[in-house]
């Protein structure tokens, strides 16, 4: 082990609640609070000596590590749970949203209208984020999510680019280092199906179906054993190898559709998709549980 990135502490956390596994649980926990910024947020990468070689918080961590916590509060019971899930919250709405226009920035140092990533964009936890705390705020934040995700994305497959401006427009500032540009549905973007089933699944929202409808109807045509990682926005392959980030993140999209032969296939699908990296293979187990219907609302 070379590093440890704070994304696989959330992504744990998040596990280990839905299993009900507190020791697990508190022993992540107690490695991201033991690795916090300035902001009280937990550095995005540290290194084998558990010395920070990335400084900066990652939104989508900060706001994986909230909900978990209201997980680990319904499950396990523990009250410290949620007054930690409420302090994150209220860290994440200072530092990790821009002022005025309710873009989710990027991180807590870095990001905005002019650097956004779609598959950061987390309604479904915004809405409880906004209930646990009684703040309107999170419903506009919710909002701009929608309206970024449709400037961004292609209306005839639903895919969103990995990285964009609150525009829709790319390339996004500042990410020259991102594969292709950061301007295809690859490894970032290939989460937010993901992301915005849930928001379909729990709340029933109308912008949460109209995406995964469109998404569905991307998969469909191309048949969910022929899906590779990676596209470009309007669906042209240009990649061979197959891994849970992407079969199972479209698996949870097939989720909103009535159709459950078509659900049973993208299930099917995910089970059988055999991964060789952290990142696929926790993505797999994630969105397993989201198929399992163990990944619930608060």
């Amino acid at each position: 082990m070379s590093h440890i990135v704070s994304e696989g502490i959330g992504y744990g956390l998040l596990i280990s609640a839905m299993v009900k596994d507190k020791v697990t649980f508190d022993a992540f926990r107690k490695y991201y609070n033991a690795h916090l910024d300035a902001n009280g947020l937990m550095n995005w990468k540290i290194d084998a000596t558990g010395k920070m070689a990335g400084e900066n918080a990652a939104t989508d961590v900060d706001v994986d590590v909230a909900y978990s916590l209201l997980l680990a509060h319904k499950f396990i019971g523990d009250d410290s749970y949620l007054a930690e899930a409420k302090k994150n919250v209220g860290l994440i709405k200072k530092h990790m949203v821009e002022p005025e226009t309710y873009v989710l920035k990027a991180g807590d140092a870095c990001g905005g209208s002019m650097t956004t990533n779609p598959s950061y964009f987390a309604p479904a936890y915004f809405k409880v984020f906004g209930e646990v705390t009684n703040d309107d705020f999170w419903n506009k934040v919710s909002d701009k999510c929608y309206d970024i995700l449709f400037k961004s994305w292609n209306a005839e497959t639903g895919l969103v680019p990995d990285w964009c401006k609150a525009d829709g427009s790319t390339p996004a500032d500042n990410v020259s280092w991102a594969k292709f540009g950061g301007k295809n549905y690859y490894y970032d973007a290939a989460r937010t199906p993901w992301r915005i089933a849930k928001d379909y699944v729990w709340y029933g929202d109308e912008c949460a179906k109209k995406y995964c409808k469109t998404v569905n109807g991307f998969i469909q045509k191309l048949g969910i054993s022929n899906v590779t990682d990676g596209y470009t926005l309007g669906g042209k392959t240009y990649r061979t190898k197959k891994t849970s980030a992407f079969v199972g993140c479209f698996a949870v999209a097939t989720l909103s559709s009535n159709d459950q032969e078509f659900i049973d296939a993208a299930y099917s699908e995910n089970i059988n998709t055999f991964n060789d990296s952290y990142f696929y293979d926790i993505l797999r187990l994630l969105t397993l549980q989201m198929q399992h219907g163990l990944f619930v609302k608060y």
